[in-house]
Order: C-alpha cells, then structure tokens, then sequence
C-alpha cells in the first residue's frame, strides 16, 4: 500500500468518524471570548493543572511552534480554495492556515526533518511544498458555560501537541480528559475534536500520524471560532 493509498483511507476513515460526530446531538454550550492576544510576551511553554483549577474560567494557549508542507501562497481565497479542490483530489488532509494571504497546506510535524517523507510523497504526485515553520502566538480566552471545562483542557492538549508533538502521553491524556469530563451531550465540535483523537491513537505509523496531525489544529481552530461567535 502506498502513501496516498493510506492517506486516502485515513481520509475516510476520518470522515466517518466527524459524521458520526455529527449524529450526536450536542445541547451543552460553551463560549469563548479572546482576552489577549500577543505573539511578544515571554511565557510558560505548558499550562500546569494548578494553572486551570485556580482560573476555571481562563484558557491560556502558550505559544507554539511546529512545521507543515506548505502547498502555495495566494492573494485571494478563492485561488486558495481552487488549490485546496485539487489537493484534497489527492488527499483530503490538508487547509488553510493563514488567511491575507491565504496558505494552504498539508502534514504535521515537530521538526522540518519529520515531514521530509511527506514532501518526497508529495513531490512523486507532481505536488511541489515548502516545508515551512508556523509560529502561534500566546492567546487568552474567558471561557463559560457548560461545556467549559472540557473545552479548556481538550485546547489546551491541542496546543501542547502542537508544542511538543504528537507523543504517546498527550493522547493518552485526552482520552482521560474525555473519560472525567465528557457527559452524554459534549458539544459536538468536542466530540469531533474526540474521535480524531481517536483516530490518531488508532495510528501506530510515525508517518500515518504526521499525515493526520494538522488536522487536530483546524479542528481546535474551528472550535474557537465556532464558540466564540464566529
């Protein structure tokens, strides 16, 4: 089985998994609202549990740092979402990670080195990338609702992945988050950030992981954003 052989059934297993996310019926709400948002502020590279329970309220993101394949640079989203179109042809595991001017890309990864394997894939299809650095800034948000505390521990994983990696003890910590904090009607952007995890923690190949990895940052974006009214 090739690499786009088994990007593609990742693909499908994962569009799956978000269907099935979606047939659940999600009434618990949370919302969110940024506070601070600064990319010059030295701060913690981890948010520790004392952290969290003394501002229940309060979700910090520290900055983070990780490295993807960069597919083009576009001055209009629409050019953006063409090549998008002809990307996710191939591969439906890529997006757009910055917008003015719109990115898109594809793979997830801790180092440059990590994504060489993606690169070369991509390169055999015609598909030529950039293995490029994307840098987040620390961002603050108030967080209520019902949903609250799960949405501040699921993110805050999210982030420490992007920091760290994809290593063994952040999945298994979310599954334990998932296990203590879900109850029967989670969101349901939780529950598809949940079951990608599950995914992920399905994969036993390095490469399989970094393929799907990049998904776990649109995801936790489409969360912010969908909870904080936009």
């Amino acid at each position: 089985m090739n690499y786009f052989q088994r990007l593609r059934i990742l693909t499908l297993v994962l569009l799956a998994m978000m269907a099935l996310g979606l047939l659940t019926w999600g009434i618990g709400k949370a919302y969110l609202e940024l506070v601070e948002h600064s990319a010059k502020v030295s701060i913690p590279q981890t948010t520790s549990d004392s952290q969290i329970k003394n501002q229940a309220d309060t979700l910090v993101l520290p900055k983070a740092t990780f490295w993807t394949c960069q597919i083009g640079v576009f001055q209009s989203e629409e050019n953006a979402q063409s090549c998008l179109k002809q990307l996710q042809e191939l591969a439906n595991a890529g997006g757009i990670i910055s917008r003015n001017p719109w990115i898109v890309a594809i793979g997830f990864g801790h180092t440059a080195k990590e994504l060489s394997g993606v690169k070369e894939a991509l390169a055999t299809r015609g598909i030529p990338a950039v293995i490029k650095q994307v840098e987040l800034p620390e961002r603050t948000f108030r967080v209520l609702g019902n949903g609250s505390r799960l949405t501040i521990e699921l993110l805050t994983n999210v982030n420490a992945l992007l920091q760290e990696g994809i290593c063994s003890q952040r999945l298994a910590q979310e599954l334990e988050l998932w296990n203590s904090l879900a109850g029967e009607h989670s969101p349901t952007q939780l529950v598809q950030l949940h079951n990608l995890y599950n995914l992920l923690r399905s994969k036993n190949d390095p490469q399989d992981q970094q393929l799907l990895g990049l998904a776990l940052y649109f995801a936790a974006t489409r969360i912010i954003n969908a909870f904080s009214g936009k």
